[in-house]
């Protein structure tokens, strides 16, 4: 007899990082407009809308290099939050602090767990 298949896992694994994997697939858009203050993110292993609406109200952060150093660090961030789920394939709406810039695309964002309604 065949056995089930296992059911597949939100997030990250029980013991090590607390944020998922996402990437930033381009600003919401219509045919001839873009809208630059919402980013579109696709979270990994997440494909249907009711497993992406889990994520709505989580902490997103986009991480960078900047040229110069600030507190010793050259690492820059942009926090974000997920405002809601787009389409039915799991992607999420998120709006940052400052708008993500167009380089950033196809790049990875953090959204964190947290915080956590559970």
């Amino acid at each position: 007899m065949a056995e089930a298949a296992p059911a597949r896992q939100h997030g990250p694994s029980a013991a090590g990082r607390l944020y998922v994997k996402a990437v930033f697939t381009g600003f919401k858009r219509a045919l001839r407009n873009q809208r630059e203050n919402t980013a579109l993110l696709t979270l990994d292993g997440v494909h249907s809308k009711d497993e992406a609406h889990w994520y709505v109200g989580k902490r997103a952060v986009y991480f960078y290099k900047a040229h110069n150093k600030t507190n010793g660090s050259r690492v820059r961030a942009i926090w974000g939050k997920v405002t809601r789920v787009h389409g039915n394939a799991g992607s999420v709406r998120a709006k940052f602090g400052h708008n993500l810039p167009p380089a950033a695309m196809g790049k990875r964002i953090r959204v964190l767990l947290y915080p956590s309604n559970i």
